[in-house]
């Protein structure tokens, strides 16, 4: 990938910063170490506060400020997840810097140039409360846009290796129809959990007795479900299970049910999926996958009942041509990033990594940012083309903040 390319999707447009409260961390102090590679707490803030960056927008619509100190995964806060995730991407990038003669990758001066140049603007965009703020220097700018130049060549150069065909099997895609009744409780709008009384519950299993009535004396799942005054709704799942995919266990249930509040709202069951699979993660209940799977073209299920949920489901497709052709894609890049992920695995294993926690914990945020965007169209034609380039899942990537102005150039 070219450097302008990872400068276009990294750098934030000019920040504004609440009232400047916080107290200025030590950006020279080691906060990890890489066998004898120190890796300085300056960098790694800059990062979570980069991240921070692009999301307090969103964000604070949504949870308020202060969301950064909010539970969201078992007993971690927003921050706290950031800094694992933060200091994981540190492990990460080093790694492959240590690593980057294996491939012949190279930054070369003019890609140094630009990182440069894009560096020198991202200081003078912005104020020194937000510099502070975020512990930048041009050094530490040029750091993080070279490491992650190097990681995107890496990443290039690794999965070249990889075997990524996909099968038709592989990539099919079945399209469904589905009425979904749940009976125990729901989301509210504040993504909090209500359980229903049995009164609530006996009303809903009305419902679905009504939806199976109606299509017992003829009607489509659609007008069943409308007549009984709740809808049905329609989507893909993927119909291929990898034979060599172990199946989780509680303990992964329980990491997938904390990844966020979409995937607990979406997700009925953790039992339809597969450790280390190369196939795309079904959010349907395996009860319902079985009975799917069981159907013709054009067949509707009985009613499927699971411990919190009714559901009714019609096969409409066993193949999808769109989804199936777009999950190929997934797939490819699925066993790419499990190819290059191997790799890393690898080196990590081999290395003596170490992280100072009292360092880490002096990461403190007491402040927002808000996002002054210069020019939306062109940023988002350059994240569009950055994505594009396949550099595997990062949790710290920011995906909705813009270049700054003349990083293209």
């Amino acid at each position: 990938m070219k450097a302008k390319k990872v400068i276009a999707m990294l750098l934030a447009a000019t920040l504004s910063v609440t009232a400047f409260t916080g107290c200025a961390i030590n950006k020279t102090a080691t906060v990890a170490t890489l066998d004898k590679e120190d890796i300085k707490l300056g960098l790694v803030n800059f990062m979570i506060r980069y991240q921070e960056a692009g999301y307090d927008d969103m964000y604070i619509q949504y949870m308020g400020e202060g969301y950064w100190d909010k539970t969201v995964s078992g007993n971690n806060t927003v921050l706290e997840t950031w800094k694992k995730n933060a200091i994981e991407e540190a492990h990460e990038l080093y790694t492959l810097k240590a690593h980057q003669s294996d491939y012949d990758v190279e930054v070369s001066d003019n890609e140094k140039k630009e990182i440069k140049k894009a560096a020198e603007k991202f200081m003078k965009a912005n104020s020194d409360d937000v510099i502070d703020e975020m512990s930048a220097t041009e050094e530490i700018v040029e750091e993080y846009l070279e490491l992650r130049l190097i990681k995107s060549k890496m990443y290039a150069a690794i999965i070249k290796n990889a075997d990524s065909s996909v099968t038709d099997e592989e990539a099919n895609m079945a399209a469904y129809t589905i009425v979904k009744l749940d009976y125990k409780g729901a989301y509210d709008s504040n993504y909090q959990y209500q359980t229903y009384t049995d009164e609530q519950s006996a009303q809903i299993k009305a419902q679905a007795d009504a939806v199976v009535e109606a299509l017992a004396g003829g009607s489509s799942l659609e007008d069943a479900a409308k007549a009984a005054g709740t809808t049905a709704t329609t989507g893909t799942y993927a119909t291929y299970v990898d034979p060599d995919a172990e199946k989780t266990d509680d303990s992964d249930k329980k990491s997938d049910d904390t990844e966020s509040t979409e995937s607990k709202e979406n997700s009925e069951s953790s039992d339809s999926k597969t450790k280390d699979s190369v196939y795309t993660t079904n959010n349907l209940d395996q009860s319902v996958v079985d009975a799917l799977n069981s159907l013709e073209e054009g067949q509707t299920s009985d009613l499927i009942t699971t411990d919190s949920t009714y559901y009714i489901v019609r096969l409409d497709k066993k193949t999808d041509e769109k989804a199936t052709e777009s999950n190929r894609k997934t797939v490819k890049g699925n066993k790419e990033d499990k190819y290059y992920n191997g790799i890393l695995s690898g080196w990590q294993d081999d290395e003596k990594w170490s992280v100072k926690q009292k360092q880490l914990d002096k990461i403190k945020i007491h402040n927002y940012f808000t996002t002054t965007k210069k020019d939306k169209k062109a940023a988002d034609t350059s994240a569009t083309e950055s994505t594009q380039q396949s550099e595997s899942t990062n949790s710290t990537d920011t995906e909705n903040t813009e270049a700054v102005d003349g990083t293209e150039n």
